[in-house]
């Protein structure tokens, strides 16, 4: 890890560099060089939230007019709350979470109560981030720090038709800020007191010719923690003398540290021609101690009240509430001394990393009434985590899951804009994905291999590549000047490829673990088309009615488990695509001069083969998990969002969203850890195994009540200074965080209250601001899954705690 005293320093000195060479600012454009518009130009009325604009269908329309489910946030909200993790969008689109998982692909995406497995790094999220063009189907971007960002959209339902090949649950588009047309910059400051977390972000921007112009931001940040890790050490009571374990040493006493450098270059070419380019260049710099170290138990069986791991032992330090406190031990030194899969990160200790880079350049071409777009992306990381996946001081279970990641991206987009009826859209994509991922695991108690000297249990690789390519095409008629009839459809194709072998298997459990030189090979393809329909009417300029037909598709894959079993086989590593077919209704409106807008939708979707993960014990000594495909999910609700400018000054916010999300047909899910029989965990037929039947019951992480309402006050104090205060909060209604719908998983209703006060200048140049979050402290489960080793223990990571930011801010 950086040492933390170098780490602000660099920080310092970049932010200095930055202030030293801007230049004194003048106004700043909303249309900068090569690129787009961040606010439309309202044709009549007074300027307000009506005027707000995306590219939903990949061309610049205002949010009142496109027919999609959309939540549009601004800069303004962005600095509001300190939005600066992808995770807490939620705290602006309440409907949305983006929460890390424990191991797999590092995220798990929630949308009208729909989302994809985080535990298994094979599987892609039915959530699709777009971050500047660029899809990205995996959820490693969480780590990475969300800085200097213009907007963020987050477009809900099926979106099959413009994004890519795959984003049946929605899309998630964040659009970073371009150059301006003068010079500008800004250096922003602050310190988060719970987590102990320093963090700087700056930017310089404005034209270097008058054709060119370009932007350079950063950002860096050094969290300390906010989870204590109670463990101090153990004598081992799981393991002994010949397994290289007599003393397990404690974790680090703060547990959550992160630290975040990134610097985003953004180049925009414009000479007033019919071509325009817009490149962007992000560099992310990630360092924690594994996404193990994020984890707490948040509930035991009645019988305990402390967790436990394999033989009953209780761990001495652990509790079974969520507290933001742990109990997590690290793992002997003899068996770290002979892995050199996890020594050679710090050692062996519990570590995290993700070192990213993503250009991407987009080139538009515009003919009278034709723009021709070109986006290609490059997105490649280097992802490590290790640490304990056992929730106790004993650390029983020990792992690592490691992804080197390159996936190459080109869409290319025609969209025309002609006075007459009819307009149309038509394009395609292309991508190659190359993702290999590194597992392995001290499991239990094993003696050391006399070969190799080894104690861990196994590690293997799993190499998967992944090739894509679709087309799509809509056409839009103006039945009449208010009254408007869009189809169209997206043919996808993808190819998959696996490659999985164990590299080390310790000898007392060979049996239980796939020969080493014995490989797993294959390759699936899979095709499909997505249709989609819809009538728009706008009675008048500032209002909308529209209802859908839509589908959706995600191609299924090769799942990547964390043990290669003896009996795993290309059919069964296998899972099937992911389908949606539903319709939407919606209307949207603004009224009172632009002062009062709101927007109410209806959906029901039916998903089809949802792949979702459980982790299971093989025995005392092997974990492993199985990704299969839910047989059928119904996602329906109605949606109610409204924003009042009360007076110039005071703006009014409020959502409400009911959403029934539930398992339509489940009838082998797997049973959760100590469920009976009584409980409803029966034997499968022809097999030793158990499943239950969750047909008709609540998809977990899908609660049926998300509510929010919030102020905001503008109050002028002198002829040179003002202040605004800013007040919300957000309900959820109770929910499973666990996929097996463990009891113990229940998370029962909760309410965060955010609130902030920003002293600035009448003309923003100088700000101080105190931004809280969650100030009640409401500490509440996002994704569980049962403790291996325990006896029906749940762990999960938490939501962030209570946030407390203190941050100036100084622009030029």
């Amino acid at each position: 890890m950086i040492k933390s005293s170098r780490f602000i320093r660099l920080a310092l000195l970049s932010g200095c560099a930055t202030l030293v060479c801007a230049a004194p600012a003048r106004a700043q454009s909303d249309t900068p060089p090569g690129g787009t518009a961040t606010q439309a130009r309202p044709s009549s009325g007074t300027p307000g939230d009506a005027d707000i604009v995306v590219t939903a269908r990949r061309k610049v329309e205002r949010l009142l007019d496109v027919p999609v489910a959309a939540t549009v946030v601004d800069q303004t909200q962005l600095r509001q709350h300190d939005l600066t993790s992808v995770a807490n969008i939620k705290i602006a689109v309440p409907e949305i979470s983006l929460d890390r998982g424990f191991t797999g692909s590092g995220t798990s995406i929630t949308l009208r109560g729909v989302s994809s497995s985080a535990l298994d790094p094979g599987v892609e999220q039915s959530v699709l981030i777009d971050m500047d063009g660029m899809a990205i189907s995996r959820g490693r971007l969480v780590n990475d720090a969300m800085f200097d960002i213009n907007t963020i959209s987050v477009l809900k339902g099926p979106q099959a038709l413009f994004f890519g090949k795959n984003s049946p649950g929605g899309v998630v588009s964040i659009q970073s800020a371009n150059p301006t047309s003068r010079f500008t910059a800004f250096l922003r400051a602050g310190y988060e007191f719970t987590s102990r977390n320093p963090q700087i972000e700056g930017a310089i921007s404005g034209p270097l010719t008058d054709s060119l112009g370009a932007r350079l931001a950063f950002y860096s940040s050094n969290s300390q923690g906010y989870i204590i890790n109670q463990d101090s050490g153990v004598v081992d009571a799981v393991r002994n003398q010949q397994t290289g374990s007599t003393y397990v040493p404690a974790a680090p006493h703060r547990l959550g540290a992160e630290q975040k450098l990134a610097g985003r270059l953004t180049l925009a070419y414009d000479n007033g021609s019919p071509f325009t380019a817009n490149f962007k260049l992000l560099f992310s710099h990630y360092r924690n101690q594994g996404i193990q170290a994020f984890s707490e138990v948040m509930g035991c069986p009645t019988t305990r009240s402390q967790p436990g791991t394999v033989g009953g032992v209780l761990d001495p330090t652990g509790d079974c509430k969520l507290n933001n406190r742990s109990s997590q031990g690290w793992l002997s030194p003899t068996i770290i001394a002979a892995w050199p899969e996890v020594r050679k990160y710090a050692g062996g200790q519990p570590y995290g990393k993700n070192d990213s880079v993503l250009p991407v350049l987009t080139m538009n071409y515009k003919m009278k009434d034709v723009m021709i777009t070109s986006v290609t992306g490059y997105y490649n990381y280097d992802y490590v985590t290790q640490g304990n996946a056992d929730a106790t001081s004993y650390s029983y279970f020990w792992s690592y899951s490691n992804e080197k990641n390159s996936s190459f991206y080109q869409d290319i987009r025609i969209v025309s804009n002609f006075d007459g009826r009819f307009n149309f859209a038509t394009g395609g994509h292309y991508e190659h994905n190359n993702r290999t991922a590194y597992v392995g695991a001290a499991s239990g108690s094993l003696p050391m291999d006399p070969l190799t000297g080894r104690y861990e249990a196994d590690d293997n690789q799993q190499h998967n590549k992944s090739e894509a390519y679709s087309l799509f095409a809509q056409g839009i008629v103006k039945i009449t000047p208010a009254l408007e009839l869009a189809g169209g459809a997206r043919f996808t194709h993808q190819v998959n490829d696996l490659n999985s072998f164990n590299t080390f298997v310790n000898p007392a459990i060979v049996t239980t673990q796939l020969a080493v030189g014995q490989h797993i090979q294959g390759s699936k393809s899979q095709h499909n088309i997505s249709p989609e329909a819809t009538l728009t009417w706008h009675p008048t300029h500032n209002t909308t009615l529209y209802g859908a037909y839509k589908t959706g598709f995600l191609a299924g894959g090769f799942s990547n488990p964390g043990t290669l079993a003896p009996t795993s086989a290309i059919s069964n590593l296998s899972f099937d695509p992911e389908k949606v077919t539903g319709v939407e209704l919606g209307a949207k409106g603004a009224f009172l001069n632009n002062r009062l807008t709101g927007s109410l939708t209806l959906y029901r979707y039916i998903y089809k083969g949802l792949p979702l993960t459980s982790l299971i014990a093989l025995s005392n000594n092997s974990l492993t998990y199985v990704t299969q495909n839910a047989a059928s999910t119904v996602s329906q609700g109605v949606e109610f969002e409204s924003s009042l400018r009360l007076t110039p000054s005071t703006t009014l916010n409020g959502t409400a969203a009911y959403t029934d999300a539930h398992f339509e047909s489940f009838t082998r899910a797997q049973c959760y850890t100590g469920q009976t029989v009584a409980q409803g965990c029966v034997p499968t037929s022809g097999s030793t195994g158990f499943v239950q039947n969750l047909s008709g019951r609540a998809v977990y992480r899908a609660p049926s009540w998300i509510a929010s309402a919030g102020i905001t006050q503008q109050i002028p104090l002198s002829a040179k200074f003002k202040t605004s205060l800013n007040a919300d909060l957000r309900y959820s209604s109770g929910y499973y965080t666990g996929l097996n719908l463990n009891p113990l998983s229940y998370q029962p209703g909760y309410t965060v209250v955010n609130a902030g006060v920003r002293l600035s200048s009448q003309d923003d140049r100088y700000s101080l601001a105190v931004i809280g979050r969650n100030l009640t402290n409401r500490i509440y489960g996002t994704l569980g899954i049962d403790k291996p080793g325990g006896v029906g223990e749940v762990f999960t990571v938490a939501g962030e705690p209570r946030a407390v930011v203190l941050q100036v801010e100084l622009k030029y």
